[in-house]
């Protein structure tokens, strides 16, 4: 989606009419750092969203086996040139005058901005916009941890792969939320265009199970719970999880008559929505599920701004950086959680620091324009 969004402001910078001429742009899906039997249910989505809202040239998926098998014969090649041929060998695309990654320093990135040394380099951010510097996720185990770790073996030695890939631009809606953007010049983006996309995605959303959701949740108040993979990172335990979720709350005290949509993190273990339901169970008047009007996968801001004209109030329930899209863009009341005692409580100790140290950069991020957290 901010893909997509900084794609029509770099258009509209440089003049480009968007369908005077057949487009130009390919796709690139890599390094969705999911279960593996997820993802390609993952990258499906992904597929459906391009075709709705960008006419593509090509939409290609890249399967981090093949990422790895790239980046080895990158790390063999002489220069820029032949991992540049590796890349057409395995999309099909030719030259490139313009790379937009979402960073400067994984591995799909790397190797993207290393072919391609004299096109235009475009960073557009993590979220709705924010740039997540090198060692920000250090310690966080993930599915692409693997692949990322033989980037760093392979960049330990002299490589036509680059370090520190230039940047020439980077398009960010906060330029400075967890630290410095890469080089370059940084161009501060708009809501309107991120809207506008979300609210595109509609006709990708199941239309009776929709209807059914209006119906459930018109003139009520609305509580929307959209947690995150800490069980699956080793943050804290399944079971500690569920009851950090739980505990938080409850500290929030819904009314009785509140329903609760719970929308399912893309990288969450299978069950783990319907154990949520369960834990929570008792604590309002109706527990639906989000995933049920599209797939977990799908971004929930294009539900939740079509909720928004008929619910009594809407409140979001973040624990990430989800909460700059419900705070930006939906516009919602925000609420990030869990605060210093459940950290205390439930993260797993030699996480503590960096959840504390988060959930306050959150915080103050949302207050730039004023938030409830």
């Amino acid at each position: 989606m901010t893909a997509l969004a900084v794609l029509r402001q770099h258009d509209a910078r440089y003049r480009r009419q968007e369908g005077s001429v057949p487009s130009r742009d390919h796709l690139l899906i890599c390094g969705l750092a999911v279960a593996e039997s997820q993802t390609q249910a993952f990258a499906n989505v992904i597929e459906q969203m391009a075709a709705v809202l960008h006419p593509f040239a090509t939409v290609i998926q890249l399967s981090d086996l093949a990422l790895e098998d790239l980046l080895v014969n990158a790390r063999r090649a002489a220069g820029a040139g032949e991992i540049a041929a590796l890349l057409h060998r395995c999309t099909g695309v030719g030259e490139v005058d313009e790379v937009f990654t979402v960073r400067d320093w994984q591995p799909c990135n790397i190797l993207a901005l290393s072919a391609y040394p004299a096109a235009k380099h475009v960073c557009y951010g993590d979220g709705v916009g924010v740039y997540l510097p090198r060692g920000f996720m250090s310690g966080k185990a993930s599915a692409w941890s693997r692949v990322t770790g033989l980037l760093r073996r392979l960049l330990a030695s002299p490589s036509a792969l680059l370090t520190h890939p230039r940047i020439d631009i980077s398009y960010l809606l906060l330029p400075d939320a967890f630290g410095r953007p890469p080089g370059g010049e940084v161009v501060r983006t708009e809501v309107a265009p991120l809207k506008d996309l979300f609210s595109r995605l509609s006709s990708l959303l199941d239309s009776a199970a929709m209807k059914d959701l209006r119906a459930r949740t018109a003139g009520r108040p609305v509580w929307v719970l959209m947690g995150s993979n800490f069980s699956e990172q080793g943050m804290m335990t399944p079971r500690a999880e569920l009851a950090a979720y739980r505990a938080w709350i409850e500290g929030l005290n819904p009314s009785p008559d509140t329903v609760l949509l719970i929308k399912s993190h893309p990288r969450d273990r299978t069950g783990k929505r319907e154990l949520l339901e369960q834990n929570l169970g008792g604590m309002f008047s109706e527990i639906l599920s989000a995933d049920s009007v599209g797939s977990p996968y799908l971004p929930i801001e294009a539900v939740l701004l079509d909720l928004m004209p008929i619910v009594a109030s809407l409140r979001s329930l973040t624990v990430s950086t989800a909460c700059l899209a419900t705070h930006f863009v939906v516009g919602s009341k925000t609420h990030i959680g869990f605060g210093e005692e459940l950290v205390a409580k439930y993260i797993a100790a030699n996480r503590r620091d960096d959840r504390r140290r988060h959930e306050s950069d959150l915080r103050r991020l949302c207050a730039l324009e004023g938030s409830e957290s």
